[in-house]
């Protein structure tokens, strides 16, 4: 397939990436707001958790469908299921393709095994790293730290934040993850989640359900606190200009 077969999918994943990310950010702190008034009694950490988690369910089921166009750019040559002809030609032929060979239901199957998987998911990531800010801003306002920015956080720490929230959040979700390809990949022979995963527990094992971790912490970690940080400097950026 050459070289370029490693990048296939890629424009769908850029496509997908900015309403994504934009929307899981822009709502996390409205989220935040609405449920700290709502349900007080569940504290910080469950009011992260929870803005976090409905966060995600909103940016995913916004952009669901580029989602699931990534995924079968990256595994199929021209996103065609197995046994069926494929779609060259650009994202609006493969789209075409898919809803003149399956209908306009197959963009949306896996969204409700992605969106079990993203709440908890979603929900990790914004509260372990919001979490991990607080306290690390407590101790340096304790110690005496300097400023700069985030309570004197330094760029370095709210990367290690980010990175160990990522870590954490995709290892705990990550069979999740497995099923929804899996069903991504091929419709037509996913009846359901729970047989997807029963059929990987019988040929493959406890192991099936987490194949490709490794490489996903390879990337994964490293990603997510990229967009962390770079929120984090956006808001600072536009917060200080309004100021």
């Amino acid at each position: 397939e050459g070289a370029a077969a490693l990048w296939r999918g890629h424009g769908a994943t850029l496509l997908r990436v900015a309403p994504y990310s934009a929307t899981m950010f822009a709502t996390f702190d409205s989220y935040k707001r609405v449920v700290g008034e709502v349900a007080p009694g569940l504290g910080d950490v469950g009011v992260r958790f929870t803005s976090g988690a409905a966060a995600g369910a909103t940016a995913t089921a916004l952009t669901y469908p580029l989602d699931f166009l990534r995924t079968r750019m990256a595994v199929l040559p021209g996103g065609a299921p197995s046994g069926a002809p494929a779609a060259r030609g650009g994202y609006w032929r493969v789209v075409r393709h898919l809803v003149h060979t399956e209908g306009p239901k197959a963009l949306w199957s896996g969204a409700r095994i992605t969106l079990l998987g993203i709440v908890p998911y979603s929900g990790l990531s914004f509260c372990i790293f919001e979490t991990l800010k607080s306290h690390l801003k407590d101790r340096r306002r304790g110690g005496g730290g300097g400023t700069g920015g985030e309570g004197g956080l330094r760029t370095c720490e709210r990367l290690g934040a980010g990175a160990l929230s990522g870590l954490l959040a995709q290892s705990v979700t990550y069979p999740l993850d497995v099923v929804r390809r899996r069903i991504q990949v091929d419709p037509p022979r996913c009846r359901s989640e729970l047989e997807v995963a029963s059929g990987i527990l019988r040929s493959e094992g406890c192991r099936g359900l987490f194949k490709g971790l490794s490489i996903n912490w390879a990337k994964g970690p490293f990603a997510i606190a990229i967009s962390f940080w770079v929120n984090d400097a956006l808001r600072e950026h536009l917060t200080g200009r309004q100021s």
